[in-house]
């Protein structure tokens, strides 16, 4: 169900419910948690018990989700991508053939011009002589919490507009972002993306965010994982304060469930201690003693000790015990892009969002605490732990480890969508050939997910597909300018179509909230200049 607060509009919202709703933004990015003294003076709040989705469970709750209609124009059934090349990334492509896709499902796959199509279908024109390839797969995304700005159907059409059909959500702070997303595609307002979630976060007391499930002792692992399944999460996010012991309990209880475990490596641990089955953001491979800090800005420029002997091990531990590794490299740019940030603003990422994301989220004086007031010599540091990193990735990818692209959404200039081609870009920089990122993207994305009909384009698939003017494969290819569209389970979506109804969702930012936007950014800016005084 939709909030009441979800459906205000832009006349009605006062500044201070726009500041609340902004600074909620700013200090509740999930995994820029710097620790818990920096966030905050004393623990979060338990998560509410109260809401529907809670009370109800996820199969009980999705029977009350109110139907919407579609908030975009579509095409659905039958319908025939004429005289296309398929781009396979496992084999010879397809050329000079007519996909076939009905009810959701690719139908059959022929010699282009070879079976009329009925009458019933629509051949969309708009894809001959064009390439059809798998669409993208983003593995770690957080959605907007459900507050006055709604936010959700910006997030989830940004997802489409750039390919995206199937994410897996790493956490929701609040409790709120899963089930708001959930109810935009369970209600039909859109077709896609298909969310895959942990929805809470699995940490030793205390808690750094409401929506935690608080894990004292190895024997609460089972009935924390009933409770998450209760909610239809199909992964558990293992994040901070745990011990060995701990996380080997939560892995055991999930995989009896038939649940992933992903997540963080606790501070003080190393990849090889947590052995987590899929880490995030490469926590864990610098050495523990070499982190200056308990701070996450620290974990992720602190690699100076991560020589090729560390690569070693980080390599060995990985292959000889199957973890998978979520690298999240773009997240590294997005912070670099702070040092620059009066030209970023003005980029493709920035406007993604609403600019309150560039003037207030993202800025590198009053945004997420974690990266606030970087110094030079820590841009510096950063800088050298990318090259660390991509060239980790790159002996990982070597060695057969199992890696997923994702992206930590919401982090600075890190923006739904957009940022899945950023990660496309840094593993090329990192020299994997991007026809193996885009299958690490879609296929091995899949298996890990365990969905075993998408991933592919084949007669039965489920048609889960980009159609574009171009090449997806090739390092010119752009999605901005050759996505032509979107299928998301059977459903096409045109790109030009979903810029304007994108354009439409940031329209209403524009007016009153360009102008609360200012006003709060004033506010933040005498607000330091007070603390500085005063000090």
């Amino acid at each position: 169900m939709t909030s009441a607060l979800s459906l205000a509009t832009t006349s009605n919202i006062a500044f201070d419910q726009f500041c609340r709703a902004v600074m909620g933004l700013v200090h509740e990015s999930c995994c820029a948690a710097p620790s818990l003294s920096v966030v905050r003076s004393r623990p979060a709040q338990p998560m509410r018990q109260n809401s529907l989705f809670k009370r109800l469970g996820r199969d009980a709750w999705t029977e009350t989700v109110s139907t919407r209609d579609s908030i975009l124009p579509t095409i659905r059934g039958a319908f025939v991508l004429p005289d296309v090349t398929i781009a396979h990334m496992d084999r010879p492509d397809a050329v000079h053939v007519d996909v076939y896709v009905v009810d959701g499902r690719i139908d059959s796959i022929t010699p282009a011009g070879a079976m009329q199509p009925p009458p019933q279908a629509t051949v969309f024109e708009e894809a001959r002589g064009g390439f059809v390839a798998s669409a993208l797969i983003d593995m770690h995304v957080h959605m907007p919490p459900d507050s006055v700005l709604r936010l959700t159907d910006l997030f989830l059409l940004q997802t489409l507009r750039h390919g995206i059909t199937v994410v897996r959500d790493a956490g929701d702070t609040d409790g709120t972002a899963t089930p708001a997303a959930l109810a935009s595609v369970v209600s039909g307002a859109l077709p896609g993306p298909e969310i895959h979630y942990a929805y809470g976060f699995v940490n030793s007391p205390p808690a750094r965010w409401s929506n935690s499930f608080g894990y004292a002792d190895p024997e609460q692992a089972p009935d924390i994982i009933d409770r998450l399944r209760h909610l239809g999460a199909t992964w558990v996010k293992s994040y901070e304060n745990l011990d060995v012991p701990r996380i080997v309990a939560l892995k055991a209880a999930a995989r009896a469930a038939g649940m992933g475990v992903l997540g963080h490596v606790p501070y003080g641990l190393g990849h090889e201690d947590a052995q987590l089955p899929d880490g995030q953001h490469l926590f864990g491979m610098a050495p523990p003693a070499s982190i200056r800090r308990d701070h996450v800005f620290n974990r992720m420029i602190d690699w100076d000790a991560v020589d090729d002997r560390r690569i070693d091990l980080v390599r060995q531990v990985s292959a000889d015990r199957g973890l998978a590794v979520t690298p999240t490299l773009n997240t590294s740019t997005g912070v670099l892009d702070l040092e620059r940030h009066h030209q970023a603003r003005d980029e493709p990422t920035a406007r993604a969002l609403p600019s309150f994301y560039s003037a207030i989220v993202w800025h590198p004086r009053h945004g997420i605490p974690a990266y606030r007031d970087i110094r030079r010599e820590d841009f510096d540091r950063c800088r050298r732990a990318v090259e660390r990193k991509h060239l980790l990735v790159n002996r990982l990818f070597g060695d057969g480890v199992p890696l997923r692209l994702g992206t930590d959404t919401q982090q600075p200039f890190v923006a739904p969508g957009i940022a899945l081609h950023r990660e496309l870009e840094a593993f090329e920089q990192a020299g994997i050939p991007r026809r193996d990122s885009w299958r690490l993207a879609t296929a091995t994305a899949a298996s890990a997910l365990g969905l075993t009909d998408i991933g592919t384009v084949d007669r039965g698939a489920r048609a889960e597909l980009v159609v574009t003017r171009s090449d997806p494969r090739h390092s010119s290819w752009s999605v901005s300018r050759d996505l032509t569209a979107t299928v998301a389970k059977g459903t096409l979506i045109t790109a030009a179509d979903l810029d304007v109804a994108i354009g439409k969702e940031l329209a209403r930012f524009e007016g009153a909230f360009g102008e609360f936007t200012t006003r709060l950014l004033a506010r933040l800016t005498m607000r330091r200049l007070a603390r500085n005084f005063v000090s």
